[in-house]
């Protein structure tokens, strides 16, 4: 059973999700098709800090939806790992949101790196929280 602390964390970085959505869909160009997309992506470029095995690297948002993020990265990440999302890198209140990596193809600019949020796991939200406290101010 989580405790009130995890559900915090949770609902912490749901609401970032949500921000971001929500700033995607008004600042961003859209598909005009779904195809078999369960949500629409939203594409428009803009920094992200993207945090993985405890190095910090920039990234260039590729597309966004409310259940994922792709964006272009100077290298490859394995599909499968668990990776820390700062949405809004200028912004150090923003805590980092957590996604598992589902594709990583090489492109002519570098590595298009796809990912779904992770809401699951508590625990897993809790840490981003704290690597949201521990990197404030590197962006």
């Amino acid at each position: 059973m989580a405790t009130a602390l995890e559900l915090h964390a949770v609902d912490v970085i749901r609401t970032e999700i949500e921000r971001f959505a929500d700033a995607a869909r008004h600042r961003s160009e859209c598909d005009p098709v779904h195809r078999r997309r369960s949500s629409r992506r939203y594409h428009r470029s803009w920094p992200l800090a993207v945090l993985y095995d405890n190095v910090d690297m920039s990234a260039a948002l590729h597309n966004a939806s409310d259940e994922g993020i792709a964006f272009l990265s100077c290298g490859p990440i394995e599909p499968g790992c668990m990776i820390f999302i700062r949405l809004f890198c200028y912004d150090e209140s923003c805590p980092y949101v957590p996604a598992v990596v589902r594709h990583s193809t090489s492109t002519e600019h570098g590595y298009l790196i796809g990912c779904e949020f992770e809401l699951a796991d508590e625990a897993v939200c809790q840490e981003a929280l704290r690597h949201s406290q521990q990197t404030a101010g590197l962006c």
